[in-house]
Order: structure tokens, then C-alpha cells, then sequence
């Protein structure tokens, strides 16, 4: 069974802005016969840090996250993670996790989605209003 990587690894793996844990992680991943399993978990967690402590743009954020999921040597819901980061680029008014949330209901068949964000009911088919009562 893999290890699996957290975060942090990630984030340095993208940025290259920590030389020494940099190669560290890299030369985890790219031994022979790597193989390391990364959580959607770390995925979000990465994308928020991307985007609110480094400040990259949507596209650059997709171009990490598939940079991590098409690496060989890490185990990961990859057309999964794809789609949601397919919608998080054409919903600029949709989080993150909102897309993955609604990805996941839609995939799931757990559908409608239920919530209160109108902007998410209007932007994702498998997302629906719940109105109260009264």
C-alpha cells in the first residue's frame, strides 16, 4: 500500500520555493517504482493555498492541480479531479469546493445537491435551492 502525501509536499513540489524540501519531494516521486497516493483532501487544501496565499490565477491553479494528477507516480481520482477543475475554470463564480461538491453529487447520483447559494444552483445542473418553509 502507498504513502500518502500531504499538502505540504505538494505545494512545494508545484512551487519550487523551498529549494531543500523541493528536491526532497522530488526525489520521492520520481525514484524507481514510486508510486504515492494523494487525497482529494490535499487537493482542495492545496487549490485554497494557491489561490489565497500565493494568489495564482484559476488557470494556473488548473495547471498545477493536473500536473499533480497526471504524475505517474501519484494515485489519485484523477478524471474526477479533472472534471471538477474543468468546471472551477468555466464557473469563475464558483469555488472550489462548490464545484467539487456539485461534481461529486452529480457523479454520485446523490442529486439535487440541496443548498441555500443561489449562485451554485444557478451555475451547476445537479445543484438545487432548498426554499424554507413559511
Amino acid at each position: 500500500m502507498p504513502a500518502t502525501l500531504d499538502t505540504n509536499l505538494l505545494l512545494r513540489l508545484a512551487l519550487h520555493d523551498v529549494p531543500r524540501q523541493y528536491a526532497a519531494v522530488k526525489a520521492l516521486v520520481t525514484a524507481p517504482g514510486a508510486h504515492y497516493r494523494v487525497t482529494d483532501t490535499a487537493i482542495s487544501e492545496m487549490v485554497h493555498a494557491l489561490a489565497h496565499h500565493y494568489c495564482l490565477t484559476r488557470e494556473q491553479i488548473a495547471d498545477i492541480v493536473r500536473a499533480v494528477i497526471l504524475d505517474p507516480s501519484i494515485d489519485t481520482h484523477k478524471d474526477f479531479i479533472e472534471g471538477v477543475i474543468e468546471y472551477f475554470l468555466d464557473h469563475p463564480a464558483l469555488s472550489y469546493i462548490d464545484c467539487y461538491l456539485a461534481e461529486e453529487a452529480r457523479i454520485s447520483g446523490n442529486t439535487p445537491l440541496l443548498t441555500f447559494d443561489k449562485k451554485l444552483a444557478a451555475q451547476h445542473p445537479a445543484a438545487e435551492i432548498l426554499t424554507p418553509a413559511g
